[in-house]
């Protein structure tokens, strides 16, 4: 599936079985703002950045990200 709106974004996010917050941390999006971003790209009022669309169809891929936590020394 390729990304190339924010309705392609949604539908990707629920075939995931992710909240808008699953899709945000898992992008590394701010926690502050990165669900609210979501959120306007899915709706139309922002675009989906190349970036946001090229994560999201590897997640679709199979790609997991890893939990920082195993990192942080």
């Amino acid at each position: 599936m390729r990304i190339r709106s924010g309705k392609d974004l949604k539908r990707a996010r629920k075939i995931l079985g992710w909240t808008v917050n699953d899709l945000a941390d898992s992008l590394r999006l701010s926690p502050g703002t990165g669900n609210r971003s979501i959120r306007r790209m899915e709706s139309g009022d922002s675009h989906v950045t190349g970036p946001i669309a090229v994560a999201t169809e590897a997640f679709l891929a199979g790609f997991i990200p890893e939990d920082d936590e195993e990192y942080d020394d």
